[in-house]
Order: C-alpha cells, then sequence, then structure tokens
C-alpha cells in the first residue's frame, strides 16, 4: 500500500507498447517496490493503417509476458493484462472484432486522433480556433464512451496536452455542455473514468482530467474510478497518486475501481 491506500496503477506500458521502455517484469519489481497492490498494464493497440505503429503489439508475446510476470512475483503483486485502443469511429467494427477475439482483463478507450490527426500536434491546432480544437475533440471522445467498447474512458481532456500552449488555461466551465454528456453517458451506462495524472509531468499541471472537471463528473453521480500514471518509463510509475486520491475524495468516492477478465469490482481507497 502507498500511504494506507490500497494502491493501483492502471496505465502502465512496458516494450509490448512501441513507447515502452521497460519490460513487464521490470515494471513489475518497480510495483513492488514502491508497494503497489496492483498494476494494469496498458499496451497500446492501434487500427489506423497511417499510424506507423499500427502492427506493433504482439498479443501472444504480451500474454507470454503476463504469465512469466505472474509465476514469478504474482505472490506479491497482482497483475492485470489490459489494452489500451486507440479510437476512432470509423474503424470500431475492427475494434469490436479484436475484443471478441482477445481476452484482457480490462479495455481502455482514449482518443488519439480527430478525423486521422493527431490530437497532440500543431497541426490540428492549425486549423481550428479555440471552439473547435476542444468541441471536435470531445465529440470524438463522446463517440467513444456511446459505442460501449471500452470499460474505461482513459485520459479525458488530452487535447490539454497541448491545447493550453496554443490557446491559453483550459476551463471546465467552458465545456460543460460536451462534459456533461460524457460523464452523464459513463454514469448511465456503469463505465469508469480514469484519473489520468501524467498531465503533471507533462508540464501542464494537471491530470487528464483536471480537478474541476472531476468534480463536475461527481455532480453529475460519478463515482467509478480509475487510477492510472500513464507510466512509459519505471520511474513514472505511481507517480503523483496522493493527488489522485485527493481528487477522488472531493467528490465523496472513497473506492477505487479493478478489473478481472472484463468483471470490475472495488476496492477502498482509504485506510479502514
Amino acid at each position: 500500500m502507498i500511504g494506507g491506500y490500497y494502491a493501483v496503477d492502471y496505465q502502465v506500458h512496458s516494450l509490448h507498447s512501441h513507447d515502452g521502455s521497460a519490460s513487464v517484469k521490470e515494471m513489475c519489481n518497480r510495483a513492488i517496490e514502491i508497494g503497489l497492490d496492483e498494476i494494469g498494464f496498458s499496451e497500446h493497440k492501434d487500427f489506423d493503417p497511417n499510424d506507423p505503429v499500427v502492427d506493433f503489439f504482439n498479443y501472444d508475446a504480451y500474454m507470454q509476458a503476463i504469465t512469466e510476470a505472474r509465476d514469478e512475483c504474482g505472490d506479491q503483486l497482482k497483475i492485470r493484462a489490459g489494452v489500451e485502443i486507440d479510437y476512432q469511429v470509423w474503424f470500431e467494427d475492427k475494434i469490436a472484432a479484436y475484443l471478441d477475439s482477445h481476452e484482457f482483463d480490462f479495455v481502455l478507450g482514449s482518443v488519439h486522433y480527430v478525423n486521422g490527426v493527431k490530437v497532440i500536434t500543431e497541426e490540428y491546432n492549425r486549423v481550428r480556433n479555440i471552439k473547435s480544437a476542444y468541441y471536435d475533440y470531445f465529440s470524438a471522445v463522446r463517440d467513444s464512451v456511446v459505442s460501449g467498447l471500452f470499460d474505461v474512458l482513459a485520459h479525458l481532456e488530452y487535447a490539454n496536452r497541448l491545447g493550453t500552449a496554443a490557446w491559453g488555461d483550459y476551463e471546465t466551465s467552458a465545456h460543460k455542455d460536451e462534459l456533461g454528456i460524457i460523464f452523464d453517458t459513463l454514469v448511465q451506462n456503469q463505465l469508469t473514468l480514469e484519473i489520468n495524472t501524467a498531465g503533471i509531468f507533462h508540464g501542464i499541471g494537471a491530470t487528464y482530467p483536471c480537478s474541476d472537471s472531476i468534480l463536475l463528473y461527481g455532480t453529475r453521480g460519478g463515482d467509478r474510478i480509475s487510477i492510472g500514471s500513464d507510466a512509459h518509463h519505471p520511474d513514472q510509475l505511481g507517480g503523483n497518486y496522493s493527488k489522485a486520491v485527493r481528487a477522488c475524495r472531493d467528490i465523496g468516492a472513497d473506492k477505487i475501481v479493478t478489473w478481472n477478465r472484463r468483471q470490475s469490482t472495488f476496492q477502498p481507497l482509504r485506510q479502514v
């Protein structure tokens, strides 16, 4: 445990993601070292044929690495095999077919591209103003949630990574309508919102989503939360965990969602 909390990290990338820098075992060893109770690997799986890493992920090699790690340190750490799916509406059918034929413990849904253009690029913002940049992104996120393909909505407000530099400080109030639709759909369909702490070390000084947006989620009845660092290196694992816990407390959430074969359960956030 970290600081008396049941501690998880449910967005972790190893060498089985194109941008990972450590093996599954190395990540697990680090998780044990810092006191995590549970680790959820979420390797990138991409479907856009224009993405240069579209065919990088190897499911069989990944699951072999997970099995080996469980055999070696499963008595000290719960190890979950998840996947982070890049979503665009035009390849929904491919995603559905893939998930039907491959078993995971949990599935993160992420929006990295809008209409084939990567959100965190100058190209994306160059042809938009502040309103359309965020509106187009949130529309794509809404489609991902409505699709019903995913268990967890990952790094909501990821457009902030370059958006704050392009448009200035981000204000939840300016996007309340779009966020409200997303949060209402999450609550209605009993889907989970990820608090992703990567924005803090990305330099925007906030989680994805930010604290004001998490509060809005709470006012819409949301209480299903996952915590992830988006770690691509062992040193990032469990990063800024206490800030994510504080955001949960602020909406009265005292449990976090964990997963096993796409069935969810809850673990207490506070020490009993």
